[in-house]
C-alpha cells in the first residue's frame, strides 16, 4: 500500500451560515426597488377617472395614448435628446479632467479630487440656486461677457434647454470625473513616455494610445451619466423654468399635481423600460467588444 492509499483526505470545510445574512442588503435594496414598480405597472393599465380615482377594467390605453399623441411622444424624445447631449458634454469636459488628474503630482490630485466628492455630497438643489444666480442675466457670466465686448445683450442661459442640460452637466460630471479618473490611472505611463521616444506628439498620444485604453471605461461612465440625467428631476424644474418637460417632471407633474395615477405610472414604466433597453444594447455591445478583443 502505498503513502497516497494511506493519506488521510483533508477535512471540508462547510461555509458558516451567517455569510448567507451578507446578501441581505441587496435582496432589500431590489425588493425596495421591484416592489414600487410592480405597483406602477398594476396602475398603468388602468384608466384615469379623475380625482385620484382608475378604471375598473384594464387595458392599453395609457400606453397607446403616449406612443401615439404627439405630446407625450415629443417628451420621450426630449428627455433622450437631452440627456444624451449631457452625456457627450460630460464626458468631453470629465475625460480630459481625469486624465490630467491622473497624470499630476498625488498631493495635488487628491486635493482636487476630494473637492470634486465635496461637490458631488452637496445637494443639488443648492447647486442649482447658485447656477441660477450664475447664469442668470445679471449673473456673473453675462456680465462678464459684456464687460469684455464679446456680446451686447444677456444670453438666456436658464428657463429653457441649454440651461436644463447646464443643469443635467453638473449633476453628472463629478462622479464621471471620479469614475474616469480611476479608468486613466490604470494606463500605464510608459506606454506615453514610449510615443513620445517615437516622436508622436502628446495630442496624438492621447487619441490613439489613451482615449482607446479607457474606451470601456468611457462607455461605462457615460452609460451611468445617461441613466442619471434620464432620471434627474430638479435640473429640469430649476434651470428649465418649468418650460422643459421631461419625463420625470411630467411624471410628477401626472401623479402629484393632475392625480392621474394610471397615466403616470404607465409614464413611469415606459422610463424604466426605455432605460433598461438602452442599458441592454449598450452592454452587448459591450461584451462583442470585449469577445471580439479576446478572439483578437
Amino acid at each position: 500500500m502505498s503513502a497516497l492509499d494511506t493519506a488521510v483526505p483533508p477535512p471540508k470545510v462547510s461555509s458558516p451560515k451567517w455569510e448567507y445574512f451578507l446578501i441581505l442588503p441587496g435582496i432589500i435594496s431590489f425588493l425596495l426597488l421591484a416592489v414600487p414598480q410592480a405597483g406602477f405597472v398594476i396602475t398603468s393599465f388602468y384608466d384615469d377617472l379623475g380625482m385620484g380615482m382608475v378604471s375598473e377594467d384594464a387595458g392599453l390605453t395609457n400606453y397607446l395614448e403616449i406612443f401615439t399623441d404627439p405630446f407625450y411622444l415629443s417628451v420621450v424624445l426630449r428627455t433622450l435628446w437631452l440627456s444624451l447631449i449631457a452625456t457627450f458634454i460630460t464626458l468631453a469636459m470629465g475625460f480630459p479632467t481625469a486624465y490630467a488628474l491622473a497624470r499630476m503630482g498625488r498631493g495635488w490630485s487628491i486635493l482636487i479630487l476630494s473637492l470634486i466628492l465635496t461637490n458631488s455630497l452637496v445637494t443639488d438643489v443648492i447647486k442649482l440656486l447658485g447656477l441660477t444666480l450664475v447664469l442668470s442675466p445679471s449673473g456673473f457670466i453675462n456680465q462678464s461677457l459684456i464687460s469684455v465686448g464679446l456680446i451686447s445683450s444677456p444670453l438666456t442661459l436658464i428657463n429653457n434647454e441649454v440651461g436644463a442640460v447646464i443643469g443635467l452637466v453638473q449633476y453628472t460630471l463629478p462622479i464621471a470625473i471620479l469614475i474616469l479618473c480611476s479608468v486613466v490611472q490604470t494606463i500605464p505611463i510608459h506606454l506615453e513616455e514610449a510615443g513620445e521616444i517615437l516622436g508622436a506628439r502628446r495630442g496624438v498620444i492621447f487619441a490613439r494610445v489613451i482615449v482607446p485604453l479607457a474606451r470601456y471605461g468611457l462607455i461605462s461612465s457615460g452609460l451611468l451619466a445617461f441613466n442619471m440625467a434620464m432620471g434627474a428631476f430638479t435640473s429640469p424644474v430649476l434651470l428649465g423654468g418649468g418650460r422643459v418637460i421631461t419625463m420625470p417632471v411630467l411624471i410628477q407633474q401626472k401623479i402629484i399635481q393632475s392625480t392621474e395615477y394610471g397615466m403616470g405610472a404607465a409614464l413611469s414604466f415606459v422610463l424604466l423600460i426605455v432605460v433598461f433597453l438602452i442599458n441592454v444594447l449598450v452592454g452587448a455591445f459591450f461584451l462583442r467588444e470585449v469577445r471580439r478583443g479576446g478572439r483578437a
